[in-house]
């Protein structure tokens, strides 16, 4: 079974803020991502999202990556000011790109 009834990883959508739920122990388990597409396989074996890292630190264009939605969760509680900064990130030139590559 593809969805854990411990992790809030179904139907997620555009927008959707998210995690690793078990991150590795060289992975920062802060780190978040922002869904920018997923996909349900009907089968459940290989549903998976394509995300952008958080990351308002970097300069370079981000790398848009895809991650089984298995391995994902929601973030349960986003605070007012995390919801601006990513607002202003996905704003930004950086997330201009993203959006632009994926309208194209």
């Amino acid at each position: 079974m593809e969805h854990s009834a411990a992790y809030d990883n179904k139907d997620l959508h555009v927008g959707d803020i998210v995690r690793f739920h078990t991150p590795h122990p060289d992975e920062d388990p802060n780190t978040i991502f922002i869904v920018l597409w997923s996909y349900y396989d009907p089968a459940g074996k290989s549903s998976r999202a394509e995300v952008v890292k958080f990351d308002q630190r970097s300069k370079q264009t981000p790398v848009i990556q895809k991650w089984f939605i298995r391995d994902l969760e929601r973030v349960p509680e986003v605070s007012p000011e995390l919801l601006k900064q990513i607002e202003l990130f996905m704003k930004s030139k950086l997330g201009n790109a993203i959006i632009s590559k994926l309208v194209i």
